[in-house]
């Protein structure tokens, strides 16, 4: 298989799950990662995947701590009217929204769903030292246990559903 092949199929059974959770309306997604280009271009992909069926679907990224992101993107968007660079959205449409720190707490009830992007250094390549500030959002913000999705993402090109229930 592909890597091509690989990334698409995990992103559609992703799509699969969102729409199973949110069949219908507008619906808001999340693509969180302590990197923000990986999660841009994850969310880019995941976008392209989302609109095969011809759904409607907008892209943002988001800048870390985008304090409007509720009145300048979601509420117009979930409004149907215009935002950003983009007309006003179809009835069904999708937004998917990528960056840094999105399960926080002041913007985490802002989606419908949301991914998290893990990436861990190579089995026995030390660990980075990571800024105060990710070290904080992890320990406290918890987003791997906040998010619908946890992608294993260390390999871009081969990315893994993570499952963190234990069973």
């Amino acid at each position: 298989m592909s890597s091509e092949n690989a990334v698409e199929t995990l992103q559609r059974s992703i799509r699969d799950l969102m729409r199973q959770n949110n069949r219908a309306g507008r619906v808001v997604v999340a693509v969180d990662a302590l990197d923000a280009e990986a999660a841009g271009s994850f969310a880019d992909a995941f976008a392209e995947v989302v609109g095969e069926d011809g759904t409607a679907v907008a892209r943002v990224p988001l800048a870390d701590h985008a304090d409007d992101v509720r009145e300048r993107i979601v509420v117009p968007f979930r409004a149907g009217e215009p935002f950003g660079d983009s007309p006003g959205p179809p009835a069904d449409a999708v937004l998917v929204v990528s960056g840094r720190f999105l399960h926080a707490p002041e913007v985490r009830g802002l989606w419908n769903f949301s991914i998290w992007l893990e990436s861990n250094p190579p089995i026995g390549a030390p660990r980075p030292e990571l800024p105060d500030a990710e070290r904080h959002y992890l320990r406290t913000v918890r987003p791997k246990a906040a998010a619908s999705v946890i992608v294993e993402n260390s390999d871009p090109a081969h990315p893994v559903q993570v499952f963190g229930d234990f069973c």
